[in-house]
C-alpha cells in the first residue's frame, strides 16, 4: 500500500509539548503513517534560531523516543541556506512517488502561504492540512486560495491526491517557545512545560542560559 506522509515544519528553539500534541493528533487526523518533524537550519520567514541546530535535532530525537508514528526529519536542518518547503517535498515526491504527501501548518503561517516561493507548486506536490490557531485569521488571498482549492477539489484527502486543503483543530496548548526561551534564561523552571528528557538536555548543555 502507498505510504501517508504528514510533514510539520518548525524551529523547535526548544521543542515543547504543544508541538507534540499538535504533532500527535496531526498524525491521528491526517490517517498518516507517519509524521515527520521537520526542524529547519535557517528558516526562510523569521531570524536565526537561540539553540543550534545540532542541538534542536537532539532536543526532538530525546522528545519523541518511544512516540510511535514520529519521525525527527534532519533533511532541512542539513541544507546550508534557508529552508524552502517546496524542495522538501520535491525530495519527498521523487523518493517516493506513490506516496500520498500532507504538509501541516498553521493557520497564521497559512495566511502568508501564496507569498511562499512557489505556492502553486506545493499544492501540485502535497495537500495541505491548516491547524486553526486562537486568534489567527485568513488574508483575503490565503482566503480566496482556500475557496478555490475546495471548490475544485474538496476538503477530503484521498490516497494519491494533491492540492487539497482541509482545516483542522488541535488540542491548543498555550505554550510559547519565546516564553520557555526567556524563563531559561532568568533561570526559572520549565518542568511539565517540555518532555523531561528535553529539559534534561537543556540544562546539561546550558541552553538558553544568559550567563553561558
Amino acid at each position: 500500500m502507498p505510504q501517508r506522509i504528514a510533514l510539520l515544519g518548525g524551529t523547535f528553539d526548544p521543542v515543547h509539548f504543544g508541538h507534540l500534541r499538535t504533532a500527535l493528533e496531526l498524525l491521528e487526523s491526517t490517517a498518516a503513517d507517519v509524521l515527520h518533524l521537520l526542524p529547519n537550519h535557517q528558516p526562510a520567514h523569521r531570524g536565526a534560531t537561540t539553540a543550534s541546530t545540532a542541538d534542536r535535532l537532539a532536543m526532538l530525537e530525546c522528545a519523541v523516543q518511544g512516540a510511535s508514528g514520529l519521525v525527527v526529519d534532519g533533511r532541512e536542518a542539513q541544507r546550508t541556506g534557508p529552508s524552502y518547503t517546496v524542495d522538501t517535498l520535491a525530495e519527498f515526491r521523487e523518493a517516493m512517488p506513490s506516496a500520498t504527501l500532507v504538509f501541516c501548518m498553521g493557520l497564521d503561517a497559512f495566511s502568508g502561504f501564496t507569498r511562499w516561493y512557489q505556492p502553486e507548486r506545493i499544492l501540485e506536490l502535497a495537500n495541505l492540512v491548516v491547524v486553526d490557531r486562537p486568534g489567527a485569521e485568513l488574508s483575503e488571498a490565503s482566503e480566496a486560495l482556500l475557496t478555490r482549492q475546495c471548490e475544485r477539489l474538496g476538503t477530503h484527502i484521498r490516497n494519491g491526491s494533491t492540492g487539497v486543503i482541509a482545516r483542522r483543530s488541535v488540542t491548543s496548548l498555550a505554550i510559547s517557545a519565546t516564553r520557555l526561551r526567556a524563563d531559561l534564561a532568568q533561570g526559572r523552571s520549565v518542568r511539565f512545560l517540555v518532555p523531561e528528557a528535553v529539559r534534561e538536555y537543556i540544562e546539561q548543555h546550558g541552553l538558553y542560559d544568559e550567563s553561558s
